[in-house]
């Protein structure tokens, strides 16, 4: 049966993140979207209008902290501390943002965009914020002693180390986890054995997952984080 026209079938199969065949499943020629309906193409253009948003917006917050625009009538220690977190919470964005971003192109090329995982997009960036500025807090006050605290005095530095936190939160909510389980303990309860970093959406396929470091190369196939 084909497909009506103007509309283009989604690939059969998800070909992966980085495929050898950059085809997404089309023939030469086609060109039209796979998505016809006008809800669907509304949908896609305000996820990527807001994340545009706040891509343009995070530097913009960097540079005026940074200069000091308007210090809130805190003074010169109170400030630094206050910008030093202000810079983790927008490092953190930027990564958070930068990955549902990713995500965002990769399933709509791959025909995978959904309304459902609309709130993970809209909600990864603050997520990955707070993270980050909880590491930022965790380091600098002693209590996780990955850093020296001496290191998040550097704005370069602080809004480096928090773009990673937000990029791969999971990886880092994973870590903070096994800290959490040796300072308090467990919690007791049984659980079903899930493999790290992996959830499954009500029909059972897997959701998208955070690549890890050693996973950019050959980052896996639509399955990334959940969050």
């Amino acid at each position: 049966m084909q497909p009506p026209v103007g509309r283009r079938p989604a690939p059969t199969s998800d070909p992966g993140f980085a495929p050898g065949d950059l085809t997404d499943g089309r023939v030469v020629g086609d060109f039209l979207s796979r998505y016809t309906e006008r809800r669907a193409r509304i949908g896609i253009a305000a996820e990527s209008a807001y994340l545009a948003l706040v891509l343009v917006a995070v530097p913009t917050l960097l540079t005026l902290i940074y200069i000091r625009v308007y210090s809130f009538g805190l003074g010169g220690e109170q400030y630094a501390v206050a910008s030093r977190y202000a810079y983790a919470w927008l490092g953190g964005t930027l990564g958070g943002t930068l990955f549902s971003v990713k995500w965002l192109y990769h399933s709509v090329a791959h025909g995978s965009w959904n309304e459902d995982r609309r709130l993970w997009r809209l909600f990864t960036p603050h997520l990955s914020a707070g993270l980050a500025f909880a590491v930022a807090v965790l380091v600098d006050s002693h209590v996780l002693a990955i850093f020296d605290n001496r290191v998040v005095g550097d704005p370069r530095t602080v809004v480096g180390l928090s773009f990673l936190v937000g990029y791969f939160s999971d990886s880092v909510t994973a870590r903070l986890a096994v800290i959490a389980e040796n300072l308090f303990g467990s919690s007791g309860r049984t659980k079903t054995p899930v493999a790290p970093d992996e959830t499954f959406a009500e029909g059972g396929s897997p959701e998208p997952r955070q690549e890890s470091v050693t996973e950019r190369e050959t980052p896996p196939h639509d399955s990334a984080a959940g969050r």
